[in-house]
């Protein structure tokens, strides 16, 4: 399979919904947007069911199985949600944002062509660049606290923040990690977004892509380590040296500055929430808005915040069961990216797309926006889209030869 394949006519639509998701994902709150999006999605659906219907390939291979079993996933998650929010509280946007990853996934194994690899790799360079090229405009500015950061075209620092790791990390699996000079350009302006955005947690979030292709390129884990030890101590020498609340907007002498009330969040949705459930709420929790309905009833000031932590997020919303669910969702959906064979190219592609998930689940509720979760399913879908080559030519998993002649190739 060719890294640069283009779309055929009736595959079209879905190609340009694939390479635009990055802009739609920054103005999904739009409605308009977000059912162009959709239709767009479903039109190109439509017309490569009934154009080339599926890949050909993938008879009986288990794709097709797995993937009906996504669907009775989704329709047992969505009627879960639905009747916690008529039982306790929530709203139908909510639910549609839980379950939207699963759906984006799902539609788009239905309508895999050869071409989503390489959409998912332009929508990826076309994010960072389009972002990129706000960075002299103040449209592309806002000022968080008395700190003014980048942001981009998204309407929060870390939606950029962590948008340009992923798109980093899409566009390097796609180019197979190689780091030619079109990618060096790529990375560089993201790395230099992330920083001008401030967003401490997504710091780690690109540290750990650029690690992770370091790594594929050869890199030892013990040199990785000791880099990281020595950027550690850099980083503790320049803190020590210079107050960073004067240039970076937050105080490391003080937790709740720091955390931006996190820490504060965390204590009472524990308290006050978790430590009074019953079994029954434990098991299905309060509502999707009992993180604001806890710390809007116990804290004087009475404003809601929201957990700003997924799992603790879904445990108090959706209790132990709903976040099983979630946590079943996305294996299965990590199950139907290796259903057609595990890809050489992609090993630890997966594990790395999950990290960074659970390091930005850890400062806010990723399930909740679609900004997190429909990266992390476009990962799992170039690993599903992109088969090994060997010399050029498509791995074909079915193929005792071609099977025989990656072991000997693995030597």
């Amino acid at each position: 399979m060719k890294k640069i394949e283009f779309p055929t006519f009736y595959a079209a639509p879905i190609f340009l919904a694939v390479a635009l998701k990055s802009g739609v994902d920054a103005f999904f709150e739009v409605n308009v947007v977000k059912y162009l999006y959709f239709f767009l999605l479903i039109f190109g659906v439509f017309f490569m069911r009934t154009g080339r219907a599926f890949d050909r390939q993938l008879q009986g291979r288990g794709v097709n199985n797995l993937q009906s079993v996504l669907w009775v996933y989704v329709m047992l998650y969505f009627t879960f949600l639905v009747v916690l929010m008529m039982w306790q509280n929530g709203s139908p946007q909510m639910i549609f944002k839980i379950v939207s990853p699963f759906v984006f996934f799902g539609l788009l194994v239905a309508a895999r062509d050869k071409s989503l690899p390489f959409a998912l790799a332009v929508g990826a360079a076309l994010n960072i660049l389009a972002n990129a090229a706000l960075i002299p405009f103040d449209f592309g500015w806002t000022y968080w606290g008395g700190v003014r950061t980048f942001k981009g075209f998204y309407m929060f620092k870390t939606d950029l923040s962590y948008s340009m790791a992923t798109s980093v990390l899409i566009y390097a699996a796609w180019n197979r990690y190689k780091p030619t000079p079109t990618f060096l350009i790529l990375t560089l302006l993201s790395v230099g977004m992330v920083v001008l955005a401030n967003s401490r947690a997504n710091y780690l979030t690109m540290l750990i892509v650029l690690a992770f292709i370091a790594y594929k390129n050869g890199a030892r884990p013990a040199v990785l380590a000791g880099y990281a030890a020595f950027l550690g101590v850099v980083v503790a020498l320049v803190m020590f040296l210079y107050d960073p609340s004067k240039y970076l907007g937050f105080d490391t002498s003080n937790m709740g500055s720091f955390t931006q009330g996190r820490d504060r969040i965390l204590e009472v949705l524990i308290r006050y929430g978790l430590a009074t459930y019953g079994p029954l709420e434990l098991l299905f929790g309060r509502g999707l808005y009992a993180d604001l309905l806890i710390y809007m009833e116990n804290v004087s000031d009475g404003v809601p915040h929201g957990a700003h932590n997924d799992v603790m997020y879904q445990l108090t919303t959706q209790g132990i069961f709903g976040l099983a669910m979630n946590f079943c969702g996305w294996y299965l959906v990590w199950r139907i990216a290796n259903s057609d064979g595990r890809r050489r190219w992609a090993s630890g592609l997966a594990f790395v797309a999950f990290l960074m998930y659970l390091v930005q689940g850890m400062t806010m509720t990723v399930s909740l926006f679609a900004l997190k979760t429909w990266p992390l399913a476009s990962v799992f879908l170039l690993i599903l889209a992109s088969p090994d080559e060997v010399d050029g030519t498509v791995a074909d998993a079915s193929s005792k030869a071609q099977t025989k002649a990656f072991s000997l190739w693995g030597r």
